[in-house]
Formats: structure tokens, C-alpha cells, sequence
């Protein structure tokens, strides 16, 4: 027993702390490393099948590449080849232009490789021909090409340099001849124009309403000219036919008509048609 005002002293026994105490594993968190294992018979068969399928797919891929390969150099070959070269050029529809001058101007000449030929072009050149209006160039397998004109006509004719042009109704000059040819409606004269130059405005506005007549009208036409007045025809027998504007040429025609039917030679040989629905006929002339 210890004596009274004995000091006593105790001692706590220290405290460890928990955060430096290493973790104990538990049972459950150990586990045992995995070891390889076969697999499975359905696993393997199917691993190899899809390496086949892969295989299969590329050889597919590089087949295809090839042949599409083969077929551009064969072509390119073939193409260049005798096999299909120009043979021929047929020409049809070329009355006026002629053969020989469709084909110089399409460019197109026998030996020339088929696979080559710009038609476009082609066919701009042959365009530029005075008597053609529109042309069509064909490639024509193996070695055919066909060209296809359609050829203008002339309206009227116009005294030149002491020459004739004929003129369609576009004003396009068709040809140039020494003498004036039957049939064509005489429009005023111009400078020295070649074929396949253009008339002058004036004169392009008259063709284009002569083109528009009616031909009952057309078939007594001589001449036309572009007055004060517009459009004045001169028709056979000394009449004139005052038009005016190109509007209502049909009302217009067709009371030039029947005036110069019910008409005499004594009543005048002027007819206005301006109005149509209100004729006149005046003096002037003369009247067969």
C-alpha cells in the first residue's frame, strides 16, 4: 500500500495511429492470378472465321482494283487502235454547202481515232458555213461519223458591188452572184458583202416581215424597202403596199389584197395598210 502523499504517476500507453498501419488484405480482395487457358473449341472456330472473312474481303477489294485497271488500258489501247479509227463520214441534208466542204470544216478526217473526236466542236465549225443553220455531229460505232445539216433558205436578194447576195431572213448573206437570181423579193442595196457576213439592221427587219407574209401575198411580191412610212412593198403591176410596222402583216396582207382585187387601174395604184381594218388607196404610180 502506498503512503499517504505518495506522488502518483501514470501512463497512458501510447496510441499508434491507424492511417500509418499498413492494410491488412482481407480474404476477399486476394485473389489468385489468372493462368492461361485454352479456349474454347466455338471461340477458336470463330476467331479463325473471322480472319478468313477479313481475308476474303481484301482479296475481293484487290480484284475488283485490278480489273477496273485492266479496263482503262484496255480501253485506252483499243481506243487508240486501228480497230477504231474514222472510216467514213456520211453527210446528208448538204444541198446547197456540199460534201466535201461540210466535211473540210468538221475536221474530221478518215484514220482519225474515234475515242478522240470533239463532235462539239465540230459541229461549231460546219455552223460556221453560210447556208448552214444547224448541224448535228454523231459518233457512229466502230468507225462512222454522221453529220446532219439543215440548210437555210433565201427570202430576198440585194444589188452589191454590181452583184446579187442572197439574204434569209436573218439578214445572213447566203451567197453572192453575178446575176439576181427568179423568185427572190429585191431589198436595198448595200456595200460589198461576202458569204456569211450579216446586212445591216434596216435590211434585217425587212426580211424578217417578208418572211412573216402570207404567201398569197409573197407570190406578187417584187421588191421592199424601208420608208418614212415603215415597210412599203412593191408589188407586180406597179401597186405599193404601204405597211408600216410588222403587226397584224396577215389583217395587213390580206386587205392589200382585196383592195387591189376590187381596185381599178384608174383608182390608184397606192394602197395604205397601216390600219388594216380601214384600207386606203391613193395615186401614185404606175398601174398595169
Amino acid at each position: 500500500m502506498a503512503e499517504r502523499g505518495a506522488e502518483v504517476s501514470t501512463r497512458r500507453p501510447p496510441v499508434r495511429d491507424e492511417r500509418t498501419r499498413p492494410p491488412v488484405p482481407s480474404r476477399s480482395s486476394v485473389r489468385a492470378q489468372p493462368v492461361d487457358a485454352p479456349a474454347h473449341p466455338r471461340i477458336r472456330a470463330r476467331r479463325v472465321e473471322v480472319a478468313r472473312d477479313e481475308g476474303r474481303r481484301r482479296r475481293h477489294r484487290l480484284n475488283i482494283g485490278l480489273g477496273v485497271l485492266c479496263a482503262v488500258v484496255w480501253a485506252m489501247v483499243i481506243g487508240r487502235s486501228a480497230l477504231l479509227d474514222v472510216d467514213r463520214v456520211q453527210v446528208s441534208g448538204a444541198e446547197r454547202t456540199g460534201v466535201v466542204e461540210v466535211v473540210g470544216a468538221s475536221g474530221v478526217a478518215v484514220g482519225h481515232p474515234m475515242a478522240e473526236l470533239d463532235l462539239a466542236q465540230a459541229a461549231d465549225e460546219v455552223a460556221r458555213l453560210p447556208w448552214v443553220d444547224e448541224v448535228s455531229v454523231r459518233r457512229m460505232w466502230p468507225g462512222t461519223v454522221r453529220v446532219v445539216v439543215t440548210e437555210r433558205h433565201p427570202v430576198g436578194v440585194a444589188r452589191t458591188a454590181g452583184e446579187w447576195a442572197l439574204l434569209d431572213a436573218e439578214g445572213r448573206v447566203l451567197d453572192v452572184v453575178p446575176t439576181r437570181p427568179d423568185g427572190l423579193v429585191a431589198i436595198e442595196g448595200s456595200d460589198r458583202v461576202a458569204a456569211g457576213d450579216v446586212a445591216a439592221a434596216p435590211a434585217r427587219r425587212v426580211l424578217r416581215a417578208i418572211d412573216r407574209l402570207p404567201s398569197a401575198l409573197r407570190a406578187s411580191l417584187q421588191g421592199a424597202t424601208h420608208e418614212g412610212d415603215g415597210l412599203v412593198l412593191a408589188l407586180d403591176g406597179g401597186w405599193r403596199v404601204v405597211v408600216g410596222d410588222a403587226t397584224d402583216l396577215r389583217a395587213k396582207a390580206d386587205a392589200a389584197l382585196a383592195v387591189r382585187q376590187a381596185a381599178g387601174a384608174a383608182d390608184g395604184c397606192r394602197i395604205d395598210v397601216r390600219v388594216p381594218t380601214a384600207p386606203v388607196l391613193t395615186g401614185g404610180g404606175r398601174c398595169a
